[in-house]
């Protein structure tokens, strides 16, 4: 059986468990590892790899895989209400992955928020907030990166 990454805390956080649907446990799977791409990914500089070596085209491949994860979950079909949000929500996932700007990536979250307004159980709403959180994250971090002077693109650092 898969590995049901939320939950435990979502039974610390609302009292109950649940038994997970397909769509839940992709959707978990998916947050999950969208968490640990935005963690791991703040560590990552020139200075971690060997020398030549392209890390950035690592990291891109990793993030089209997320992007094509979350394209396959917002595709599914379920009849059930909580099942179609989740599915909603990969689709702004993806939406937020391929953002071309901030302003993309400003829409996403905004179209996350209204998804998170729907009535649904406290453990969907609780997979939504982690999702948004993560979209938080990724705003944060491009306008860090547009605020950034063009020699950072180069690993330099600001003595050099």
């Amino acid at each position: 059986m898969p590995k049901d990454y939320f939950n435990d805390p979502i039974e610390r956080a609302t009292g109950e468990s649940f038994a997970t649907s397909p769509h839940s446990l992709m959707f978990e799977r998916l947050v999950s590892n969208l968490q640990s791409t935005l963690d791991e990914e703040v560590f990552f500089d020139d200075s971690d790899w060997p020398e030549g070596f392209d890390w950035r085209s690592e990291a891109e491949a990793v993030w089209a895989g997320l992007a094509e994860d979350a394209t396959l979950l917002a595709t599914f079909r379920t009849c059930r209400p909580d099942d179609r949000l989740l599915c909603r929500a990969a689709g702004v996932i993806h939406r937020a992955i391929r953002a071309g700007s901030p302003a993309e990536l400003e829409a996403a979250r905004i179209k996350l928020a209204k998804i998170m307004q729907k009535p649904a159980e406290p453990r969907i709403h609780f997979m939504l907030e982690e999702a948004g959180l993560s979209l938080e994250q990724m705003a944060d971090r491009a306008e860090v990166e547009g605020q950034e002077p063009p020699e950072a693109d180069l690993g330099l650092t600001p003595e050099a």
